[in-house]
């Protein structure tokens, strides 16, 4: 009888043992889902957190792009465009062998464009009018075709104006023909830009017909004969 009750107790005891064993198993693994569930949390936050500085950044960037580009324009006398240019026709400039032997013989030639050495613009603006891209395009096919050959553009305005902003937009004037003509090929460094503001008139009347005449961008040959 005695080994029967021991018996049974001792079942008993195996018995909670292992019922003890699995709750703490259960735990366990109880735990560990609950600690990987807060580490999967915590790296989704991260995730989170690091999308949103990219956004702010992107968001800064662009203001500053923005805050620039109306700097630009606040800067640009009012109504300023870029120039407009086409690009160079397929064709040389071609010649007899006369010319091609003293190209200066085409700035001579009746009809020439070449002959054409300034480039005017409207009141208080730098951008070039379509008229004068033709003019702008056979210089820089010269350029082209006579590598060894430098230019300067020199920018003049009327006399409207302070001698400081006259001297800028003058600048303004030289680089937007310099500008026209990378655009179409020829190298920076063969360009010279200097601005005289409104110290060089052609005209010195007190009317339209003579302030039209200054407003004014002048391309000069360092080599020309």
């Amino acid at each position: 009888m005695n080994k029967v009750i021991f018996a049974s107790s001792i079942a008993f005891l195996i018995a909670g043992c292992a019922g003890q064993g699995q709750q703490v198993a259960e735990v366990e693994q109880r735990d560990i889902f609950e600690e990987s569930q807060s580490q999967a949390e915590l790296e989704r936050a991260e995730a989170q957190k690091q999308a949103q500085i990219q956004r702010e950044q992107e968001e800064l960037r662009r203001q500053l792009e923005e805050q620039q580009r109306r700097q630009e324009m606040a800067e640009r006398p009012a109504g300023i465009d870029e120039p407009v240019i086409r690009p160079l026709p397929d064709e040389s400039l071609g010649g007899s062998q006369t010319q091609q032997d003293d190209p200066w013989l085409q700035f001579s030639e009746p009809g020439s464009l070449l002959a054409e050495r300034s480039i005017y613009y409207d009141f208080d603006r730098y951008d070039i009018k379509e008229e004068f891209v033709p003019i702008i395009e056979a210089h820089a096919n010269f350029l082209l075709a006579n590598p060894e050959l430098r230019i300067k553009v020199e920018g003049n305005c009327d006399d409207r104006g302070s001698r400081e902003y006259n001297l800028a937009l003058g600048q303004r004037r030289a680089e937007s023909v310099k500008r026209a003509m990378t655009l179409l090929g020829v190298e920076e460094d063969r360009i010279e830009t200097v601005s005289f503001g409104a110290e060089r008139p052609v005209a010195f009347g007190q009317d339209e017909a003579s302030w039209s005449q200054n407003r004014r961008s002048d391309i000069v040959y360092f080599d020309q004969p």
